[in-house]
């Protein structure tokens, strides 16, 4: 009856994904992808917007200078002379940046000193404002008028100007219209330059207005038509090979008889076993590999039979926090002499596990490695130990919610997390992991901790800010009792380092990777998923194959593009070292912007969030609970 049923399930699903694909293939490509190309202005609006905010911000702090504001007046050559004894180290650019001092009087402009050397000097000379210049390359600019403190200079009508300029990386957009096959031009009054392919004379072409600069345009030689629909006609593949599949695997497949346990299956109980999850018998173990996993109860379910009010050994149970593939944790409170109470975490190892040498030998190794972690920002392990047939870890108990719950919020609400907060939790989760990777045991062995988990489910922030790195559970260490067999995979896919992800031996960077992939989203707000599936589409040159986050976030330090994906290189020898390295990055963009965050901070925003996950009214909440808003 069942092999029947496989059959005519197969077949159902062979028949509507062929005609899916027919149906796909019949389509015409009609219309004009304009979309396509609004993106691609989206993008250059926002690399003109990150640009010009850098070159705001070092413009005003350096205008005011009393060595600039001296020089007006002087000469080019004197200029030079200061700035060979070291008199100009204010005027130091950054990669990619112009910094022009100049002067305009009697209707006529000088430049005083230009750096780089060989920079491109601005077009709007002692015309204070924000502007966008276009040529060998694109560039947006910052004039600041400096006026002079010398008498002479003052009385013959000299006013100085500095100019920062930033060049644009218009690579991405370059790439975009590449892929869509568009030639275009950059326009911006009487300037022009090309982006990709240039466009024929003959061309009709379609301009297209940048928000952020008036009077700059894409303009396009032809609008890209829509695609076919690619999505059903690849669902439907899917689908009529799933339904081939299975028509094959029931005509092949010998029939069993009912009730009799099959292949690699343990008949626990007299009679049929029970049917768990995925219609495995419940607490039987399924072959993976090489790796025995057994089946269990449902998430959410507390398999020990604990409620409110059990007592476990010395602690009373409070509330079930959740559940995992191992264990139940539970919120709990534990009793001491004379009146003594202390809320802790209980984590009850699932009973059907219980049977398992090997998963055992799994837990009690995540409670070993993790209370040897003495640090602020790893959850700490009080107590190991077995009740009754429970093997119980007690932790500490984080009043707050993980970083996952809180995300997802701020993501549903359309709310970022604001810039400070974020690098201030991203830079306390490279804290923790440096703690454990340097652990050691209590004769000085360096312990060799890896993480192998790291990801938003993975970090809870509490009421009061503290953020704190949790479940080691998978952790890889030099002395743990369990051996990870060859080419085992553990972890979560979206999130792990590519070593990881094909089972080859890791080391500290796979956490360093996974924490900037922690950092992308937190920076974002968009969710990270690169997992086999990615790599196999999309090959490892250009990995991770995500757009830079100030593509995403204008508001964003430029440097963090560079930090976050040089963080998640496919080659681990591209990453920083560990992640002491990694955070050094953090906070130097930090103190370079003002981005510095207080635990203070991060409770303000995670009061703000939990709040709203309750079902408080954003603009109900007062002021004094919403994260500072700092600006850099």
């Amino acid at each position: 009856m069942a092999k029947a049923a496989t059959i005519a399930l197969g077949a159902v699903l062979l028949v509507a994904g062929g005609g899916a694909v027919v149906w796909a293939l019949g389509q015409t490509s009609t219309g004009t992808n304009l979309e396509a190309l609004q993106k691609v202005v989206a993008v250059l609006d926002g690399e003109i917007k990150q640009r010009r905010a850098q070159a705001q911000t070092r413009a005003e702090s350096t205008a005011i200078q009393s060595t600039l504001i001296a020089a007006i007046g002087s000469d080019a050559t004197t200029v030079a002379d200061q700035l060979t004894n070291g008199d100009f180290k204010v005027m130091v650019p950054d990669a990619g940046e112009t910094m022009e001092l100049g002067q305009v009087g009697g209707g006529r402009y000088s430049t005083l000193l230009l750096l780089p050397a060989g920079g491109v000097p601005t077009k709007y000379p002692g015309q204070e404002g924000p502007h966008v210049q276009l040529g060998a390359m694109a560039q947006v600019s910052q004039v600041k008028r400096v006026m002079p403190s010398d008498a002479q200079a003052k009385a013959a009508g000299v006013i100085g100007y500095l100019a920062v300029s930033r060049e644009l990386d218009l690579a991405p957009a370059i790439s975009e219209l590449s892929r869509l096959g568009v030639p275009a031009r950059l326009v911006h009054g009487t300037s022009s330059m090309v982006l990709g392919s240039n466009p024929s004379p003959q061309a009709k072409l379609t301009e297209l207005p940048v928000p952020s600069e008036e009077g700059l345009k894409l303009a396009v030689a032809a609008v890209p038509p829509i695609p076919r629909p690619v999505l059903p006609m690849a669902a439907g593949g899917a689908a009529a090979l799933a339904g081939l599949m299975m028509i094959v695997i029931a005509l092949t497949r010998r029939s069993q008889t009912a009730g009799s346990p099959g292949t690699g299956q343990s008949q626990l109980l007299g009679g049929a076993p029970p049917v768990g999850i995925n219609g495995m018998a419940a607490g039987t173990p399924a072959v993976a590999g090489s790796v025995t996993v057994l089946s269990g109860p449902g998430p959410g379910q507390s398999t020990a039979g604990l409620t409110a009010g059990s007592v476990l050994g010395r602690w009373e149970i409070v509330k079930l926090l959740g559940s995992g593939g191992m264990a139940d944790v539970h919120l709990a409170r534990s009793r001491g002499e004379a009146g003594f109470e202390k809320l802790v975490a209980l984590k009850v190892m699932h009973p059907f596990l219980a049977r398992s040498e090997r998963a055992v030998s799994h837990f009690l190794d995540e409670a070993r490695v993790a209370a040897q972690i003495q640090h602020a920002n790893v959850v700490q392990i009080y107590d190991l130990g077995k009740s009754g047939d429970d093997y119980i870890i007690v932790m500490e108990y984080v009043e707050g919610s993980n970083l996952d719950s809180l995300l997802a919020g701020a993501r549903a609400g359309g709310r970022q997390v604001p810039i400070p907060v974020a690098l201030g939790i991203l830079r306390r989760i490279c804290d923790g992991l440096t703690a454990a990777h340097r652990a050691i045991a209590s004769d000085g062995t360096p312990l060799q901790i890896v993480h192998r988990d790291v990801k938003s489910g993975n970090v809870l922030v509490s009421r009061g800010g503290v953020v704190k790195v949790v479940d080691f559970g998978i952790a890889k260490a030099a002395q743990q009792s369990h051996v990870t067999v060859a080419g085992e995979t553990k972890g979560t896919p979206s999130m792990m380092a590519p070593e990881q992800r094909v089972g080859d031996v890791v080391d500290q960077r796979a956490d360093v990777y996974s924490t900037a992939a922690v950092g992308y989203e937190l920076l974002t707000g968009a969710a990270v998923n690169l997992d086999l599936a990615a790599l196999a589409h999309l090959g490892t040159e250009g990995w991770p194959h995500l757009p830079k986050p100030s593509a995403l976030r204008p508001q964003l330090p430029a440097e963090l593009d560079a930090i976050l994906l040089g963080a998640m290189a496919f080659e681990r020898q591209q990453r920083p070292v560990d992640c002491m390295a990694f955070e050094a990055q953090f906070e130097e963009v930090a103190k370079r912007y003002h981005l510095e965050c207080s635990d203070k901070d991060i409770a303000r925003w995670a009061q703000t969030e939990l709040a709203i996950l309750n079902g408080a009214d954003p603009a109900s909440i007062p002021q004094s609970v919403v994260p500072a808003q700092k600006t850099w």
